[in-house]
């Protein structure tokens, strides 16, 4: 017998309320849900892609903050917590 339903408030609930006797056994197989489209270019509007591309340009104008010698995400735990010893 296969059976549909859905999770409710973390419960199963079976679609149709099906007369199953108290402690039968079942086994559920979840069917993968399908991921929603990742936006793409070609799906955004005209007005949304210069949207996005001014929020680009304003973050690429942004001043680069420190001493400016060049960091590396390499150096991140010695910037933290200093030199292994």
């Amino acid at each position: 017998m296969t059976l549909h339903g859905k999770i409710h408030n973390g419960t199963v609930v079976f679609d149709g309320s099906p007369n199953l006797p108290e402690g039968a056994a079942v086994t559920v197989f979840v069917q993968a849900a399908s991921a929603p489209p990742s936006p793409r270019r070609d799906r955004l509007s005209e007005e949304e892609l210069r949207r996005r591309n001014a929020i680009m340009d304003a973050i690429t104008a942004l001043p680069i903050e420190g001493s400016g010698e060049p960091f590396s995400g390499r150096d991140h735990d010695q910037v933290l917590y200093g030199k292994p010893q």
